[in-house]
C-alpha cells in the first residue's frame, strides 16, 4: 500500500480517536499529518453528558482501530508531577485500556513528559514528542516519525480486516444477570425500561456457569446489565469486562452503608482498577427500585447518542475548534425572579462550554413539546448543574424539583452539583454539607471561570 492510497482490497476504515478537547492546534496538527497518509472516518466521543464506559466500549468495539493524541495542557516545557499527570490523562487511560481490551491495533501519540504516567502493551504503538516539535516546522522529524507509525498501523489494520470479513455489529439484545434476591423487584422492571428504548432484553439463566453456553448467550449481546450483589454475578462481570463485553454494573446500597462508597468495595478496585474515572464512577448503586430505573434510563439515554463522525477536514476544523469549549452539557436552574443575574451566568457559560440548558433561552424548549418532559431530559443528560440560590429558588417548587434531580445525579457520579448562593441563606436540607459558591464573594466571572478550570 503506497502512501495515501487506500487498500483496494479494504474500504475506507472507520477509527476511534481518543483526544483531548482543549488542545484544537495539537489536535488539527496530527489530523493534517494523518489524513495525509490515508483518509479514514474518524469517531469521537463529544462527552456531552458523564462518561458512559458501556457507550465508550461500544464505540471502540466497532471501530477498525484505535488513535490517541495525547497533548498536556499548559506550556511545552513546563514540569508536571506524577500525580498531575495521571490526573491529565485519566481519560486517555480509560480508552486506551478499553482498547487494549478490545484487542483493537492502537497508535497514540503522546507528550513524552507522559511517560511515567502512560503504560501500554508492546503492539501498541506509542510515539512520543516534544510539545516543541510542533512549531518547529521543517526542523522537526516529528512529521515523518507521525506519518511511519501510523502507516504501520494502517497496514496491521487493513490485513487484520479483509473485504469480507469486516465486523458489523446489528444485535439490539442486552443480556440481563440479576442476583436472586433482585430479581423479583427488578427484571420485569428493567426488560421492560429495555424495551422503551428499543433494547431486547435477554435474561440469563441463573445461576450463571462460565461454560459454552453463557459465552454463546454473551456474544449474542450487544451489551450486558450485570447485578454485582452476588458473587457469582461479579464473577461473570469481571469475564464480561476480560472478553469486552460492554456491561453496566448495578449493585443495592439497601442496608449497607459501607457499599454506597465505590473506595470501599475490594471486588471493584480488583474489578475496574485505580483508574479516577470510568467503569466504577458509573456502576449504578440503587436503594429502591424506583431510584434503580431511573438512574439506568439516564444511562440509556446516553448509551444511544450516536458518535460524532469526522470525514473530511471541514468536519475536523470544525469539531476541533468547537471542541476547545468544554463538551460537558450543563444545566443551569434557577428562579424567574432572579432572571437578570442568570442571564449573566448563561452568557458566560456559552462562552466556555459548547452546550448549556437553560429553559428561557430561544429554542431549548421548542414549541408544541411538553416542556416538563424537556425539562427533565435536559436534567438527565447534563453533566454539571449550576443551582442559582435564592429565596424565590428555594420557594418554587420547579426549581427545588430540578435540585433534587441534580443532586441525585451528583450523589450517583452522574454529574457535578455546582450551587451558587446569590444571596445570604440557608441552603436547603439535601444541600446542606454541599460546598456552595457565593455570589456575594466571587463574580459570576470568577466562579464560571474556576468551573471551566475545574473540569478540565
Amino acid at each position: 500500500m503506497t502512501m495515501g492510497g487506500l487498500n483496494p482490497h479494504s474500504g475506507r476504515l472507520n477509527v476511534f480517536l481518543s483526544h483531548r478537547y482543549n488542545s484544537p492546534a495539537e489536535n488539527q496538527y496530527f489530523w493534517q499529518l494523518l489524513t495525509s497518509v490515508e483518509g479514514v472516518s474518524f469517531r469521537v466521543d463529544e462527552a456531552l453528558s458523564f462518561t458512559s464506559p458501556v457507550r465508550l466500549e461500544r464505540m471502540v468495539r466497532d471501530a477498525d482501530g484505535f488513535v490517541g493524541i495525547y497533548p498536556l495542557p499548559g506550556g511545552p516545557r513546563e514540569a508536571h508531577s506524577l500525580s498531575s499527570l495521571r490526573h491529565a490523562s485519566r481519560y486517555f487511560r480509560l480508552e486506551l485500556g478499553m482498547a487494549v481490551r478490545a484487542r483493537k491495533h492502537a497508535v497514540v501519540f503522546h507528550d513524552q513528559r507522559l511517560i511515567p504516567a502512560l503504560r501500554a502493551p508492546l503492539d501498541v504503538r506509542l510515539v512520543a514528542y516534544d510539545a516543541q516539535e510542533l512549531d518547529a516546522g521543517a526542523h522537526s522529524s516529528l512529521p515523518a516519525r507521525v506519518r511511519h507509525a501510523y502507516q504501520g498501523f494502517l497496514d496491521d489494520v487493513h490485513a487484520a480486516l479483509p473485504s469480507d470479513a469486516r465486523p458489523t455489529y446489528q444485535s439490539r439484545s442486552t443480556g440481563l444477570i440479576v442476583s436472586p434476591q433482585n430479581q423479583a423487584s427488578v427484571t420485569s422492571a428493567l426488560s421492560e425500561m429495555l424495551h422503551e428504548y428499543a433494547w431486547e432484553p435477554m435474561v440469563l439463566p441463573w445461576p450463571p456457569r462460565l461454560n459454552l453456553d453463557l459465552i454463546t448467550w454473551l456474544r449474542k449481546c450487544d451489551w450486558a446489565v450485570i447485578d454485582l450483589d452476588d458473587p457469582a454475578s461479579r464473577l461473570v462481570a469481571a469475564f464480561t469486562h476480560g472478553q469486552f463485553v460492554p456491561t453496566l454494573a448495578l449493585t443495592s446500597t439497601a442496608g449497607s452503608q459501607a457499599s454506597q462508597d465505590h473506595l470501599d468495595v475490594p471486588d471493584e478496585k480488583t474489578l475496574y482498577g485505580d483508574v479516577e474515572t470510568g467503569h466504577r464512577k458509573a456502576v449504578v448503586r440503587w436503594s429502591n427500585p424506583e431510584h434503580l430505573l431511573g438512574s439506568v434510563e439516564s444511562h440509556l439515554k446516553v448509551i444511544g447518542e450516536q458518535p460524532r463522525y469526522i470525514g473530511d477536514t471541514d468536519q475536523a476544523v470544525d469539531y476541533f475548534g468547537s471542541a476547545a469549549k468544554r463538551s460537558e452539557r450543563v444545566f443551569l436552574s434557577y428562579a424567574a425572579e432572579d432572571g437578570e443575574t442568570a442571564a449573566e451566568f448563561s452568557r458566560l457559560l456559552n462562552a466556555r462550554f459548547q452546550d448549556v440548558f437553560d429553559y428561557r433561552s430561544h429554542g431549548t424548549i421548542k414549541v408544541g413539546e411538553q416542556w416538563m418532559d424537556t425539562l427533565l431530559t435536559g436534567l438527565a443528560r447534563s453533566a454539571i448543574g449550576v443551582l442559582l440560590l435564592s429565596k424565590s429558588y428555594v420557594a418554587s417548587k420547579y426549581c427545588m424539583l430540578e435540585a433534587r434531580e441534580l443532586y441525585r445525579a451528583a450523589v450517583e457520579g452522574r454529574a457535578a452539583l455546582v450551587p451558587v448562593c446569590l444571596e445570604r441563606m440557608e441552603l436547603p436540607d439535601f444541600l446542606q454539607g454541599t460546598q456552595y459558591r457565593a455570589l456575594y464573594h466571587q463574580s459570576p466571572q470568577a466562579i464560571v471561570e474556576e468551573l471551566r478550570l475545574q473540569t478540565q
